[in-house]
């Protein structure tokens, strides 16, 4: 190749140079990069760096506060209690007895959530429109241990709370600490667990137990917890001596029921303005109980004389607010019928308030 071409190409090489820098420079001056193949991407955020004064603040979204990111066990059982108020009470098939597994027959029962002081805590159940708590579940929910129950001849026993319990099923009475509770509504053994009604767990536990239905749960008020006295200490500081000895005389021989009732209508006067104001005043109050003239009254009571008294005494209640009972066998009963209202007959005995 000759001199003239070299030149040529030489003079090619520096047009090309002179371009580029031209470009370069124009670019400079313009701020901007003319040979980038995307725009810059912008700059992310940053919490530290201070916005130009002119230029509004990026808000960043807030992270969750620590307290927030821990949730305590106290806001987890608010939320399970606002969600369980909103449920409707649960309709369900439960075993009768106390051994569900085995037993073929059944029943229908509501379950309803429990609330203790605003805590939930289980189920109750609503049966033929009365409320009920098992035993053991109540412990459990007041942090006391219940023993297993044990069966024979249709009698529950077990230990709660250091208590012992004794229950005939369908009885309407049965013993706690070596007390008498009534229970009129009856005791029942359903799911394999022994169900108390609301009145009778209140006079064990203390507690308040009350059922609401247009919230569809039951409450249990733990502020006045306190265990049922034992019977030994509260028998004899209510005057068990008298009251059984009156019975005895003077009920002696009438079924159970009609001894109770004697022992109801001397509690009776105790409690009104009428009569002494205690067991033994209202025993020897002038002109009233025959067995206090012909000495009877001294009479050791049987056993039964003083189940039927510490009965009366836990609040068995037969013949509701009589004040009066005659036998009108034994003598003229025409101004008991002719003045008083009539309640029942037990036995020979009339009853009368």
């Amino acid at each position: 190749m000759g001199p003239v071409q070299k030149r040529s190409d030489l003079a090619v090489v520096i047009a090309v140079a002179l371009l580029c820098a031209a470009l370069i420079g124009m670019g400079w001056l313009m701020g901007s990069n003319v040979f980038a193949l995307e725009p810059e991407a912008s700059p992310v955020p940053n919490a530290d760096v201070t916005p130009p004064v002119n230029m509004p603040a990026v808000s960043e979204p807030s992270a969750p506060a620590d307290e927030a990111l821990q949730t305590t066990e106290q806001v987890e059982r608010v939320a399970m209690r606002q969600t369980l108020r909103n449920l409707q009470p649960v309709t369900r098939t439960v075993a009768v007895g106390l051994d569900a597994e085995e037993s073929e027959q059944t029943m229908q029962t509501t379950f309803v959530p429990v609330y203790v002081d605003g805590v939930f805590g289980g189920y109750s159940y609503l049966v033929n429109g009365r409320t009920y708590l098992a035993l053991s579940d109540l412990c459990t929910m007041l942090n006391f241990d219940c023993t297993e129950l044990t069966l024979e001849d249709n009698t529950v026993t077990c230990t709660a709370a250091e208590m012992p319990f004794s229950a005939t099923i369908g009885s309407a009475t049965f013993q706690a600490n070596g007390r008498y509770i009534d229970a009129p509504s009856g005791v029942l053994a359903l799911d394999g667990k022994l169900l108390l009604p609301f009145d009778a767990l209140q006079m064990i536990f203390g507690v308040t137990l009350s059922y609401d239905a247009a919230a569809n749960s039951v409450a249990v008020d733990t502020s006045t917890l306190e265990l049922i006295e034992d019977g030994e200490s509260y028998y004899a500081r209510q005057d068990l001596y008298w009251l059984a000895r009156i019975i005895y005389a003077e009920a002696n021989g009438q079924p159970f029921d009609g001894m109770v009732a004697v022992g109801n209508v001397v509690l009776n006067r105790v409690a009104a303005p009428q009569f002494a104001n205690s067991i033994e005043g209202v025993i020897f109050e002038s002109g009233q109980f025959t067995p206090v003239y012909d000495g009877s009254i001294y009479n050791e009571p049987s056993e039964t004389a003083i189940r039927a008294a510490q009965m009366a005494l836990d609040g068995v209640d037969i013949v509701g607010n009589a004040l009066y009972f005659v036998n009108p066998d034994a003598c003229d009963g025409s101004w008991f019928a002719n003045s008083l209202t009539y309640v029942t007959t037990l036995g020979g005995h009339v009853f009368y308030a």
